[in-house]
């Protein structure tokens, strides 16, 4: 027993941020167990127990995102005013309240009242997550603490699917229903955590200060948030773009997904600490993307040469395609991170983040369409693609010492920092 105390001591001393640090990633765990088992549960909920159509599912889930996208920048403010974490508070036990409703949804026009009230505050937790985590920890372990925190989602997501493979195995109402209810439960706990979180640092503004959103002035931060944006396209590859490729233009069995995207899941666990070293500077932080973005290009003419190649061959190429993609996550993540916190004003953290992640959002709703058109233009449209993500990251430095000559211009008198806008 002293043995297994000792060890768990050493890797709270070794934890960045320390206590601080450990709170975190039991709420990252928690959250991303709660969150995956939904996901698992979710589809089958709606067309199976509601009994709505895919079309109807697909209508709320697009009414839900169009309202998150509303609601990000505002509620940015708003942390920016009151702290990060008493809206990451307020965040979770609105979702609590909503997932306790999702049960009981009997019709079209109650699935899309309970979609898009989450839909209001949808966007928010993850800028607001981050932002906690620069208040809460000193500045060089922030980025360390989002690279494990996003490691440790990972496993969650994976222990929630799991979980909720138990609702799916019971198939009925009840089973579904119970999942749901856990996930509310995870947005309690979430909230509970959150609120006893210690900060390092608080709002310094009062709310009777005029709302700015200079941000949407601040051309070097929303530059990197295009090129951020564009290079988070992984996501998509990795959900969308590499099956579809392997299912209609290569002869490799549509069975090699499943272990792939395992691989991308292993290497994103085991990697994404070590690919974030060095990324606490806008220099470092630069580098990173750079390194995204070649990574996601040569995934993409690797994939390019797949079709032609007899089977064994191509299933080598195709597992080297999604060792440069998950490379390419590792990186653009490492970077955006690093480089969101320091281009942000500060001060202006929240609405900065919101920002930022409103960027990844545009390109989850845009990116299904563009990975599509890719696939359907073969060789000519991976190309294309390889060349956009090689240009965004290429692009980054540049954009890298724009943004510092701003902040080196950038005095605490400046009015444009204190003043509305």
């Amino acid at each position: 027993m002293s043995v297994l105390w000792q060890r768990v001591r050493a890797w709270r001393g070794s934890m960045p941020g320390g206590s601080v640090g450990i709170r975190l990633a039991v709420m990252a765990m928690i959250d991303a167990v709660g969150t995956g088992a939904f996901l698992a549960v979710s589809v089958p909920f709606i067309t199976r127990s509601v009994g709505l159509s895919e079309g109807s599912l697909g209508l709320g889930l697009t009414l839900s995102a169009a309202i998150a996208l509303g609601t990000a920048i505002p509620i940015g403010i708003l942390a920016d005013r009151i702290g990060p974490k008493k809206v990451l508070v307020g965040v979770s036990l609105w979702r609590c309240a909503c997932f306790v409703v999702y049960p009981f949804v009997q019709n079209l026009w109650q699935f899309l009242t309970v979609v898009c009230l989450l839909g209001l505050v949808d966007k928010a937790a993850a800028p607001m997550e981050q932002a906690l985590v620069g208040q809460a920890t000193a500045t060089d372990d922030r980025v360390r603490v989002v690279a494990i925190l996003r490691s440790l989602r990972n496993v969650g997501f994976t222990v929630g699917a799991l979980l909720g493979g138990i609702g799916l195995l019971i198939d009925s109402r009840a089973g579904y229903s119970a999942i749901l209810l856990v996930n509310a439960a995870s947005f309690a706990v979430l909230a509970t955590l959150a609120a006893r979180l210690p900060v390092l640092s608080a709002p310094a503004k009062s709310l009777r200060r005029r709302f700015s959103v200079s941000v949407l002035r601040d051309g070097s931060f929303l530059s990197f948030t295009g090129i951020n944006a564009v290079l988070t396209m992984h996501m998509t590859l990795l959900s969308i773009g590499i099956p579809l490729w392997i299912v209609g233009h290569t002869a490799v069995s549509s069975a090699l997904i499943s272990p792939l995207v395992a691989v991308n899941t292993v290497l994103a666990v085991a990697l994404q600490v070590r690919a974030s070293r060095d990324t606490d500077t806008i220099a470092g932080a630069a580098r990173a993307l750079v390194r995204a973005g070649i990574c996601l290009a040569v995934c993409c003419l690797l994939l390019v040469a797949a079709p032609k190649l007899p089977v064994v061959l191509a299933v080598g190429v195709l597992l080297l395609a999604m060792v440069a993609l998950t490379g390419g996550e590792l990186f653009q993540s490492a970077g955006g991170w690093g480089g969101s916190y320091l281009l942000a004003v500060p001060g202006e953290e929240g609405v900065y983040l919101s920002v930022f992640w409103l960027g990844v959002a545009v390109q989850q709703i845009a990116a299904p369409v563009l990975v599509s058109v890719v696939v359907t233009s073969g060789a000519t449209g991976w190309a294309v693609l390889a060349a956009l993500f090689a240009v965004c990251g290429l692009a980054a430095p540049l954009i890298g010492r724009w943004a510092q000559a701003q902040a080196d211009s950038r005095t605490p008198a400046d009015p444009s920092l204190a003043e509305a806008t």
